[in-house]
């Protein structure tokens, strides 16, 4: 028996998951890149560097192929923010500033928003792309706003309908910074608009619910 083994050898259920991935970011990088339109299956499997019925047999369609990719980046969220929660020491949350520029720069900001917008933008017309992908959102929007809050410090205030406005709100706007970079914004450009956001919060923070007016942190 020489010094140096083998690896042990992949099973089947490995070997199709490492294909499903490498897939979903082959796909991903196609919609970030070129776009929806041209995110052909023959696109994916391209930059993928695999056959057409290597794709197949992962994603009967490319609907299926464009859903799976969606669900795998919302998947990244999720476990991004749990390990983001778990690094924080016991029973100090983070300051809402502290928390909105992390999800910038952690999700907004990255190249695959982009290519998650294409696909929330191609769904308004596509009635079974949409489905799948309001599928993998209904699951996602409860614990992506849980999250939140344990960050905060505020997760015994989920059912508060105000507090998940605020939450939405901050969302929508950070959504609204980063379709605006897309097309027509230096990354400069950008900086200053959440820079600018988070000043008006500070400015407005006696309207907002549960917020500090000087640090924007939980009460």
């Amino acid at each position: 028996m020489t010094g140096s083994s083998r690896p042990p050898r992949r099973t089947q259920a490995e070997k199709s998951a490492a294909m499903r991935l490498k897939l979903c970011e082959a796909t991903l990088s196609a919609l970030a890149e070129v776009g929806y339109e041209k995110t052909t299956t023959q696109e994916i499997c391209a930059r993928a560097g695999v056959s057409r019925g290597a794709l197949t047999h992962q994603f009967p369609t490319r609907v299926a192929a464009l859903a799976a990719a969606f669900e795998h980046l919302v998947e990244e969220w999720e476990r991004e923010r749990r390990e983001h929660v778990a690094s924080l020491p016991e029973g100090q949350p983070i300051s809402f500033e502290a928390y909105t520029r992390h999800l910038w720069r952690v999700v907004f900001a990255s190249p695959n928003y982009v290519a998650a917008l294409e696909l929330m933008m191609a769904a308004r017309m596509d009635e079974e792309l949409g489905a799948e992908l309001r599928k993998v959102l209904e699951d996602w929007r409860s614990v992506r706003d849980y999250l939140s809050l344990q960050l905060l410090g505020r997760e015994n205030e989920a059912e508060d309908p105000k507090v998940l406005t605020f939450l939405h709100l901050n969302l929508c706007m950070l959504r609204g910074i980063a379709i605006h970079g897309s097309f027509d914004a230096s990354a400069e450009e950008r900086e200053r608009l959440l820079d600018a956001w988070l000043s008006f919060l500070q400015s407005r923070s006696d309207d907002m619910p549960g917020y500090h007016p000087e640090t924007l942190t939980p009460r």
